[in-house]
């Protein structure tokens, strides 16, 4: 891992927002970047978060 990424505060990240595993692991990859910043990975936590809700949203409409 990054050694600018510390992993306990990655882990409060990935607890902080309800994420699939396979965006998750997005977050993971994300943070392993050279160039990865806080900032960055909390702002694709967040988008994740709102594209999943926005079709469990639309799941729930059709049925």
């Amino acid at each position: 891992m990054n050694s600018l990424i510390n992993p306990l505060a990655l882990g409060k990240v990935l607890n902080r927002y309800n994420l699939t595993p396979q965006n998750k692991r997005q977050v993971v990859l994300m943070s392993k970047r050279k160039t990865a910043t806080w900032s960055a990975i909390h702002r694709l936590a967040r988008q994740l978060e709102f594209k999943q809700s926005v079709a469990d949203q639309q799941h729930q409409q059709q049925k």
